[in-house]
């Protein structure tokens, strides 16, 4: 369908262009420093656009040429976000697959690659979630010394922020879990507390600070939640 079309276009080109240019009593003459030159108009017409369509090119090729630099770093910059963005994913993946060090590395691997990237510097949800598969393989591998590490930088960061966002809420609520089974209620109530209003009514919020009262022998608290 569309080479109908383009043939359609095409040959009402060219009977447009046999009926403007059939006649051609038309004559342009051109002089300079006693030079003089005549030319039919139809030639004129047509070296005209055709010295337009190649300053139009060399235009455009100057662009180019012009733009490489720029464009080149875009294209370095785009790579590493795709980068930090499949180790991001190799990281989720390896975690629930039980790979814990893979998915540490991963996750590690992520992070190194964010301030590298234009679009994933100031994305802090990017930065909480690498940070969250990170602590919670090194809980997993029982590593609690770098686990409080990673948690301090990440909730350090979440406390300097102004608004909330799903992936504080989530690591909040794993930092309150973990803390758990280290047997640490008060950490655990404390981390709970810091929840906005919406995510302490969750049932996870709930189930967690029913546990870390009984824990914390406050009865009154767990049978009140």
């Amino acid at each position: 369908m569309r080479g109908i079309v383009w043939l359609v276009l095409l040959f009402a080109a060219a009977v447009v262009a046999a009926a403007t240019l059939g006649r051609n009593d038309g004559v342009v003459t051109v002089a300079w420093n006693g030079w003089r030159a005549e030319l039919s108009l139809n030639l004129f017409v047509l070296c005209l656009v055709g010295a337009c369509a190649a300053l139009m090119f060399a235009f455009q090729a100057l662009h180019a040429l012009l733009s490489l630099p720029r464009r080149a770093e875009e294209w370095r910059a785009l790579r590493r976000e795709r980068a930090a963005q499949m180790a991001l994913r190799e990281a989720l993946a390896e975690y629930f697959g039980a790979r814990y060090g893979r998915a540490r590395k991963a996750a590690q691997r992520a992070l190194s690659f964010q301030p590298l990237s234009p679009v994933l510097a100031a994305d802090s949800d990017f930065r909480r979630l690498a940070q969250l598969l990170a602590a919670g393989s090194l809980h997993r591998m029982q590593d609690r010394q770098q686990r409080d590490l990673v948690l301090h930088d990440a909730l350090a960061g979440v406390a300097g922020a102004t608004g909330t966002t799903s992936a504080e809420e989530a690591l909040s609520l794993c930092a309150a879990e973990w803390a758990l089974d280290d047997r640490d209620a008060p950490r655990a109530l404390g981390l709970l507390e810091s929840l906005s209003p919406g995510a302490a009514r969750r049932t996870q919020a709930l189930r967690l600070k029913m546990q870390a009262s009984r824990m914390a022998r406050q009865p009154l608290v767990a049978l009140q939640t």
